[in-house]
């Protein structure tokens, strides 16, 4: 057994280590090497298994040398950090185990309630429950800025033969879109032809550097717009729009309401559990409470 003490280097520690290694590497199978103390340090020590569990059979002689050292300098600086906490917080050890207990017992409720729900949780939300919560909720979903249902495409600007692609783009519907997208494809364009989604109107204008002086008339706008911008072509289309402020379409709100009903679940799962708990309790005479005397 090596004792610990607090001028140990860094080299020393190594030195410690280049025989743990040695029996690692050529004994790892070997039960008598579980106990096998490798330091020592405030009467808590560190032994082999512990290390060798920490280092993969993979490794090199050199690698395994480089990370045994880490965990026995790591382990030793832990040891004396805490050994001087101890030391120095004896004046306040009544109130500091006060929270030491506060914070297992916040753990042991913690990991007992998360298996309970775990085991339970009901995670499957219906697009009817969450359009019927969306509804009754609209004033949770109001929007930060405008928002677009839009379709645009852009290429070079050397394309000219555009007449095809503006009238698909105008109709932009299940027949029109994927000659569109494929039209699209034979020419290296870049495009969004999702007509569901719903873009906010920062991020579409990332995509289409459109300059707009008037929002609401741009948005109201449902023909196709055509500019040019740094060599490049760009057609927009806007199918549909909701100002900033309103509640949002339930397309955009939809993952925020599943996390809402799922959370919402899970607290009347933890609120029975408590009053059953609590009820058994006093009904098995658990808990006795007197009367307050006046």
């Amino acid at each position: 057994m090596r004792k610990f003490f607090t001028s140990l280097s860094t080299k020393t520690a190594a030195a410690l280590i280049i025989p743990v290694v040695c029996c690692i590497q050529a004994c790892t199978n070997s039960n008598t090497l579980n106990e096998q103390v490798v330091i020592e340090a405030f009467n808590k020590v560190l032994i082999l298994d512990s290390i060798s569990s920490r280092i993969p059979d993979n490794l090199s002689y050199d690698d395994s040398l480089v990370l045994a050292d880490r965990i026995v300098d790591g382990w030793i600086r832990e040891q004396v950090l805490l050994a001087q906490a101890e030391k120095s917080l004896q004046w306040a050890e009544l109130k500091f185990e006060q929270k030491i207990e506060n914070y297992r017992n916040a753990l042991l409720v913690s990991e007992y309630e998360n298996q309970y729900v775990n085991s339970r949780l009901n995670r499957n939300v219906t697009e009817d429950e969450i359009s019927a919560f969306h509804k009754m909720n609209p004033e949770l979903f109001k929007l930060p800025e405008h928002v677009v249902r839009a379709v645009f495409i852009h290429l070079p600007e050397e394309e000219n033969d555009l007449d095809s692609a503006k009238i698909w783009l105008q109709e932009a519907d299940s027949s029109s879109i994927p000659r569109l997208e494929k039209w699209c494809i034979e020419r290296n364009a870049t495009f969004g032809l999702d007509s569901e989604y719903w873009w906010f109107l920062s991020d579409l204008f990332d995509q289409v550097p459109l300059q707009v002086y008037r929002v609401e008339d741009m948005l109201k706008n449902r023909k196709v717009v055509e500019f040019t911008s740094d060599k490049r072509t760009y057609l927009l289309h806007v199918l549909d729009h909701r100002l900033k402020d309103l509640p949002s379409p339930l397309e955009i709100a939809s993952e925020r309401i599943e996390e809402i009903i799922i959370q919402n679940r899970r607290k009347n799962l933890l609120d029975e559990l408590r009053d059953d708990l609590v009820k058994e309790a006093w009904s098995l005479g658990l808990i006795s409470r007197d009367s307050i005397q006046h």
